[in-house]
């Protein structure tokens, strides 16, 4: 566990971006959560009774299945908390490759081929699905919530790791979480996944993207990101702070 300042504002940003993968394992099936117009001002408020954004917490995974019973996954865990004048930075990568019962599977003598959604850029979430080929089934689901922050708190060990990478026979799995974003890529014969988290530095806009791409026979590929963002009452001391300040600003603004 580390407790320092966060880089590059890397906390607000990731906020800005709106857009819980239990490691090494498929996340559970997940809804769209509606935020109503009163939940987002009690977010944002500065009046008795108001909650505060005090952290969050990002956990995604992809997993990929081919017909020769191999399989290929990442996954990875962020959780960002305040800490007094700072925040309590953790982080979780593992992957896993497993070849199959034919280690050299190829999509050789499949002529379908998916091309484009590796170069597309969106503002915002962005989710691309290229299908070619038979039997293939691919999903793409992002998850927004506000919760308590007790119910953000790691519930799970963070191994610290910021990057992962496993592969077998034709199978790569790899994950890292990078400066201001993430890289997530799960690639096979004929198929090829993504996820990708970006703050938006240097003043870009953030986004969250996720990509599947099926070209062969019999593919499963699933690409699942959640983003809940904790939230708690303002402490009556940072109401009385707020209070001093706002006081003391209308004091200023008094003619001599």
């Amino acid at each position: 566990m580390n407790r320092h300042t966060l880089p590059r504002a890397l906390f607000p940003v990731l906020v800005a971006v709106a857009a819980a993968a239990q490691p090494a394992a498929a996340l559970p099936p997940q809804r769209p959560q509606v935020v109503d117009e009163l939940t987002l001002s009690q977010v944002s408020g500065k009046y008795f009774g108001a909650n505060m954004l005090v952290g969050l917490r990002v956990d995604l995974v992809s997993t990929l299945h081919t017909p020769q019973q191999g399989s290929a996954s990442a996954s990875g865990s962020l959780s960002i908390r305040r800490d007094g004048n700072g925040f309590e930075v953790q982080v979780d990568t593992r992957s896993g490759a497993v070849a199959g019962q034919h280690g050299a599977a190829s999509a050789a003598g499949n002529p379908a081929s998916t091309t484009g959604a590796e170069t597309v850029r969106v503002n915002g979430i962005g989710q691309v699905s290229q299908i070619a080929g038979d039997g293939n089934a691919m999903a793409n689901l992002t998850t927004i919530s506000f919760e308590p922050s007790a119910t953000t708190a790691a519930t799970t060990h963070f191994n610290g790791l910021a990057s992962s990478q496993a592969s077998a026979g034709p199978l790569t799995a790899r994950i890292s979480f990078e400066d201001g974003g993430l890289q997530l890529g799960v690639a096979g014969p004929g198929a090829r996944l993504g996820q990708q988290f970006n703050a938006g530095v240097d003043g870009q806009a953030g986004r969250i993207s996720q990509v599947g791409q099926l070209a062969g026979h019999g593919l499963v590929g699933s690409n699942q990101l959640h983003l809940r963002l904790a939230t708690e009452a303002m402490p009556v001391h940072m109401q009385h702070q707020l209070g001093i300040q706002q006081a003391l600003a209308g004091l200023s603004a008094l003619g001599r």
